[in-house]
């Protein structure tokens, strides 16, 4: 064998060592181009991600408040419907006596009213026709 079969082989090429270390250095510069470029796509990425980070916690925090509006407006509404519902039962409380009261004046008027029929009854009966 020869010095040159014994040799292991270059993957760039067959024996030209000038060629195949030019190959290689193409081929280098081009994973370069490729690394800078994949590099500049993961930094443009990491910007969209901070900035998408920034919007989430801008939209939480708007959230976040919206939140507390509408719990304060329950609570307030709850206040209100405690409000109402002690003015009712005042109220339905309050009706029975209402009731009893109305129905005495009814009777006091109907008496009264019969004795104004009464009355003009006697009178009509006296005038002179």
């Amino acid at each position: 064998m020869s010095a040159a079969e014994g040799r292991p082989r270059c993957r760039w090429g067959g024996g030209g060592g000038g060629q195949a270390v030019l190959r290689a250095r193409a081929e280098a510069a081009g994973y370069r181009r490729l690394l800078r470029a994949r590099a500049a796509e993961v930094e443009a990425l990491r910007g969209a991600v901070g900035a998408l980070h920034r919007q989430l916690e801008g939209l939480r925090d708007r959230r976040s408040g919206e939140l507390a509006k509408y719990q304060e407006r329950v609570a307030e509404l709850e206040r209100e419907i405690g409000a109402a519902e002690a003015e009712m039962a005042r109220c339905l409380r309050e009706y029975p006596a209402l009731l009893r009261l109305r129905m005495a004046l009814e009777a006091e008027i109907a008496a009264y009213r019969e004795m104004l029929e009464s009355e003009e009854l006697r009178l009509g009966g006296l005038a002179p026709p």
